[in-house]
């Protein structure tokens, strides 16, 4: 039996309105739903897997912290991002948990939007860059020691890569003898992709508060093309801005869906990739270290190889994480990603030129 969304909503603080309730098929982890009164979005209700965030308090104390810092900030730029509001539930709690030991938030939902989730066009994605820039430098003043870590060491090529022998090892359902190129592939590249991690390790790249989950279906944007919300501020922790590059460099670059069946559909738009770069590079240049924006290229591969070394785990285990819609799903994910990576080694030059062509261009506006 489903989950009676209209005695949940009926715990926040808000007013009964003949809520109609319509599912959010977007995102991996997380249920979702718009809540209507009168054919007018108001909110959006969404039961928070558990699973996954295994500290919901801890999570939510984040979301409260972030939407006060990005609220403050973008209320002094006249360009600024639109904020989502958490509502309480009537004791006051940020959550609700309900007889079945489920939890539950209510945002309120953000009016005139819409979500892209395939992006085509230069001012698309530069718009993006500048939203998810503007977002960085929103969390900015947040101490990054001061945020619970949702999911301990959700970047960390060591640790996926370690549960990816783990899953190998155990090939607990007998699928590892059917992806034979792609362990074969993770296992070839794994040493080339420590580059940004001795950074980090190093401390040549700085800590910041990151949102770590830089999908463009995280974004809302109007209906001309601007955009003007982040969303999804599930995984906002200490991290760090190649983390927020690489992964949306991964879904706004990539010429084909994330789970395009037809390789050959799978491609690098470095068109995309500049005009992206441009635009957070103008939201954030001013914050960022140099060993930062020149390290882009890296992190949109970084990224990508490690996404698709996740959806190859999750296969290999038998889709114990992510939320599938057919048998196979995970696997073509994995080809996906994979094949992108591929594609991005081809144009590394090409991603350094045109990181290049951004920095001077606004050398010279600067001038």
């Amino acid at each position: 039996m489903g989950a009676d969304l209209t005695n949940i909503i009926s715990c926040f603080d808000c007013e009964p309105a003949g809520f109609r309730f319509l599912p959010l098929s977007a995102g991996h982890i997380n249920q979702t739903y718009r809540v209507n009164s009168q054919n007018e979005p108001l909110y959006i209700l969404q039961q928070v897997n558990h699973n996954i965030f295994r500290d919901v308090e801890g999570l939510m104390k984040n979301t409260e912290i972030v939407l006060k810092a990005l609220s403050g900030t973008m209320r002094y730029i006249s360009d600024g991002l639109k904020v989502q509001q958490l509502l309480k539930t009537r004791e006051g709690k940020l959550y609700h948990c309900d007889e079945s030991g489920n939890y539950w938030r209510l945002f309120t939902y953000i009016k005139g939007g819409k979500t892209i989730e395939t992006v085509r066009k230069n001012n698309i994605a530069y718009e993006g860059g500048r939203a998810f820039g503007l977002f960085l430098d929103g969390v900015s003043s947040i101490n990054p020691s001061s945020l619970a870590i949702t999911i301990p060491d959700f970047h960390s090529i060591l640790k996926r890569y370690t549960s990816f022998l783990e899953s190998l090892n155990t090939d607990a359902v007998g699928r590892a003898s059917e992806v034979q190129e792609e362990i074969a592939l993770i296992k070839n590249r794994y040493d080339r992709m420590q580059y940004i991690p001795n950074l980090l390790n190093t401390g040549v790249i700085p800590e910041r508060v990151v949102h770590n989950d830089t999908k463009f279906n995280n974004l809302i944007f109007s209906e001309n093309g601007k955009a003007i919300a982040v969303t999804d501020l599930d995984t906002v922790m200490p991290g760090s801005a190649l983390f927020d590059f690489g992964d949306a460099i991964r879904t706004a670059a990539n010429t084909a869906r994330e789970d395009e069946p037809n390789l050959q559909k799978v491609g690098f738009d470095i068109a995309i990739f500049e005009a992206f770069a441009a635009g957070y590079i103008e939201s954030t240049e001013h914050m960022l270290a140099d060993e930062e924006i020149q390290s882009f290229p890296e992190a949109a591969m970084l990224i990508t190889y490690t996404q698709g070394l996740r959806f190859l785990t999750d296969f290999i285990n038998g889709d114990t994480y992510y939320r599938i819609r057919y048998p196979r799903h995970n696997l073509v994910r994995a080809k996906v990603q994979l094949q992108l990576f591929r594609e991005m080694e081809k144009q590394l030059p090409a991603m350094r030129k045109a990181i290049c062509r951004i920095l001077s261009r606004l050398s010279i506006e600067k001038s």
